[in-house]
């Protein structure tokens, strides 16, 4: 009998390696797909006439990072450009440190939200406060800790002109800082994406995937309206998915690409804020109760397995050599340990 269960154990550790084999296959063709590529244009030049350009960036006490994200922001070679940022009833000094930027740069404007009405989600509230009087062509939405580089959203707009694009968005490197990133966010970010693929009428086509990143999200004012904008997902907790399939619902027309060279993505490297952070968007991409719960347990199993496997098999070698599927089991945590880093160093 425990022949039996030891050798359904490995049966259910080669799906699990099996799994993030073909999440390195997919990350692999994710990169090799041209169609999802965009290199930044620093050289660039848009005229005075260039379609305008709003961007907006909700901050919950951001005092440490926002001057740096505007600096960015404002050095940007688009020409028509504003950037308003929506200070979400901020703690620390976000407000003093928006207003100093300010006061060397009138393309900056900053809006104050001091409480949540009941049934919104916070950010999503300050983005609708603040596009209520938006007249700019284009709306972008960006997070702080967001760091586009020289030319990012010149090659967007430049992108989304030429090819009369309503919704763009990108997905970043990003920067794992902690142990808990690099377990968790690959993980979810294969999970949500195999999710995304599966119930998508245009996988096939990589950038008409339905797929949208909070983080960098970009509308015509067309488009924006047209699905009713934030307000329109007020109670959702991954809102950017749900607009990206709006936008795909009503026949627009959008591209999401890879934006590893347009900009990086750096987060706080707590475990809270990891696992707050995955939570939100586990549970608000993919609703219903069974689906999540069956994916906390891929990741769990998917991430944590070579230690509550490998090692005790490791140990297994030495202590009873009679079970021969401990050594399938340390070869299997030492594939799964490769894949896991493949994926990680290259998202």
């Amino acid at each position: 009998m425990i022949s039996i269960l030891l050798w359904g154990l490995v049966g259910m550790y080669a799906l699990v390696v099996a799994a993030w084999l073909a999440a390195s296959a997919w990350v692999r063709g994710f990169r090799a797909d041209e169609t999802m590529r965009l290199s930044p244009d620093p050289a660039l030049h848009f005229g005075a006439d260039a379609p305008s350009l709003c961007v907006y960036v909700a901050a919950h006490n951001e005092a440490s990072r926002i001057e740096a994200c505007l600096h960015r922001l404002l050095d940007q070679n688009y020409s028509n450009l504003r950037v308003v940022v929506v200070n979400d009833r901020s703690e620390d000094e976000t407000s003093a440190v928006v207003r100093s930027v300010m006061a060397g740069d009138e393309r900056v404007r900053l809006v104050e939200v001091a409480e949540l009405p009941e049934g919104w989600i916070g950010k999503t509230h300050a983005l609708a406060v603040a596009t209520r009087d938006a007249d700019a062509d284009f709306l972008l939405f960006v997070d702080c800790d967001c760091r586009l580089v020289p030319g990012a959203i010149a090659a967007i707009m430049k992108k989304a002109i030429d090819q009369r694009l309503d919704f763009v968005s990108l997905w970043p490197m990003l920067d794992l800082a902690s142990p808990s990133e690099r377990l968790i966010t690959p993980a979810v970010s294969w999970l949500l994406g195999f999710y995304t693929l599966l119930g998508s009428k245009s996988a096939s086509d990589g950038s008409q995937v339905v797929l949208g990143n909070g983080q960098f999200m970009l509308f015509s004012a067309d488009a924006y309206d047209r699905i009713g904008g934030h307000a329109a997902v007020k109670a959702e907790l991954a809102e950017d998915s749900i607009m990206a399939r709006n936008v795909e619902q009503i026949g627009l027309r959008r591209w999401v690409g890879w934006g590893k060279g347009i900009y990086l993505s750096t987060r706080d490297n707590s475990f809270a804020t990891t696992a707050n952070a995955t939570t939100r968007v586990v549970i608000g991409s993919l609703i219903k109760p069974w689906r999540v719960l069956v994916s906390v347990h891929i990741v769990m199993g998917g991430t944590a397995s070579p230690l509550y496997l490998g090692l005790p098999a490791l140990a297994g070698l030495f202590i009873w050599p009679e079970f021969l599927q401990a050594p399938l089991i340390v070869a299997a945590a030492c594939i799964h340990l490769v894949a896991m880093r493949f994926c990680i160093r290259r998202l």
